[in-house]
C-alpha cells in the first residue's frame, strides 16, 4: 500500500519537503519526518497551496516567518520559518514567492474581514472595533523588539493623546488600511526598513499609489548608507531617516521625528472632498 497518500491526508501538519534526487522528506509540525520515493516536482503537484522556494524545497506559507530579500541582484533570498528552519530564495523564484505570499496574506485578511459578526460582541478584532470617542494613533512598522519599546515609552511619555500600535508584517497592511474609514487612518506611519527592505518598500510604494491612503505620512527609518536614503526618497517617502547603530539616541530621535510630525507640519485635511 502507498504511503504517499496518508502522509499527504493533512497538510496543514506539513511544514516543509526538503527534495534529494528522486526522494524527498516531509517534515511535519511536531517533528515527524518521512522519507517518499518521490520527486518534489511530484509532491508540488499534489500540494498546489505550497510555495516551490527553490529546485530542493517546498514549504507550507502558513509556516513563513520572514521573507530576506537577496543582498545583491545575482545572489538568492532567504525564507524563514517558524521551526527555525532557513531555505534558499532562488533568484528565479524570487518574485513568484513575493508575489505567492502576498496573495495569501491578503486572501487571509479578506477572509478574516468577511468572517466578522455583524454584531458587537465581547472579543470585537481590534481593527474592526472603534472606541467611543475618536484616538489618533501612530502606527511603527518593525521587526526591531527594542525599538518598539522606544516608541511605545516615547509615546505614552510625551504624546499620551495617541494610541501607539505595532507590528512586526507590513505585506497586507495597504490591504487592512484600504479597509478601514479613512478617519481611522493612522496619523503617523512610521515603517522600519532597515531589514526585509524590499518587502518595506513594496509596501510603502502601494500605499503612495492609492489615492486615499498616500496622504498618510510615512517615515521611512533606514540604515545609514546613501543608496538606501535615495530608495525610500524615490519609492515617495514623507522623509528618511537613518537609524545610527546602537540604541542610545533611539528615544532621541523618535522625540524630535514626533515633535516635527505632530505639531510643527500642518498636514492636509484627512477628510473626503
Amino acid at each position: 500500500m502507498s504511503v504517499i497518500k496518508p502522509a499527504l491526508l493533512y497538510p496543514e501538519r506539513i511544514i516543509y519537503l526538503a527534495g534529494a534526487n528522486n526522494y524527498s522528506w516531509i517534515c511535519f509540525q511536531d517533528g515527524e519526518k518521512k522519507l517518499l520515493a518521490k520527486p518534489i516536482s511530484y509532491l508540488e503537484d499534489k500540494l498546489p497551496n505550497f510555495i516551490r522556494v527553490h529546485k530542493t524545497a517546498l514549504i507550507n506559507p502558513a509556516f513563513v516567518q520572514s521573507l530576506q530579500e537577496p543582498p545583491h541582484r545575482k545572489m538568492s533570498g532567504k525564507v524563514q520559518l517558524n521551526s527555525g528552519d532557513v531555505f534558499p530564495v532562488s533568484r528565479r523564484r524570487w518574485q513568484q514567492v513575493v508575489d505567492a505570499l502576498q496573495s495569501r496574506t491578503t486572501a487571509l485578511a479578506t477572509t478574516e474581514l468577511i468572517q466578522q459578526p455583524t454584531l458587537a460582541t465581547t472579543e470585537s478584532p481590534t481593527i474592526a472595533s472603534a472606541p467611543a470617542q475618536r484616538v489618533q494613533s501612530i502606527l511603527l512598522i518593525s521587526q526591531d523588539k527594542e525599538m518598539v519599546t522606544s516608541v511605545e515609552h516615547v509615546v505614552q511619555k510625551k504624546w499620551p493623546g495617541y494610541l501607539c500600535q505595532t507590528s512586526a508584517n507590513s505585506v497586507i497592511l495597504p490591504d487592512i488600511l484600504g479597509q478601514l474609514p479613512v478617519n481611522e487612518h493612522p496619523a503617523l506611519l512610521l515603517l522600519d526598513a532597515r531589514t526585509i527592505t524590499l518587502e518595506r518598500l513594496n509596501t510603502l510604494q502601494r500605499l503612495k499609489n492609492n489615492k486615499l491612503l498616500g496622504r498618510i505620512p510615512v517615515i521611512l527609518l533606514t540604515s545609514a548608507t546613501d543608496q538606501a536614503i535615495v530608495n525610500g526618497y524615490q519609492y515617495k517617502a514623507n522623509s528618511v531617516v537613518a537609524i545610527p547603530p546602537g540604541t542610545g539616541f533611539i528615544d532621541a530621535i523618535f522625540e524630535r521625528v514626533l515633535q516635527y510630525w505632530l505639531r510643527i507640519v500642518t498636514l492636509p485635511s484627512m477628510a473626503i472632498n
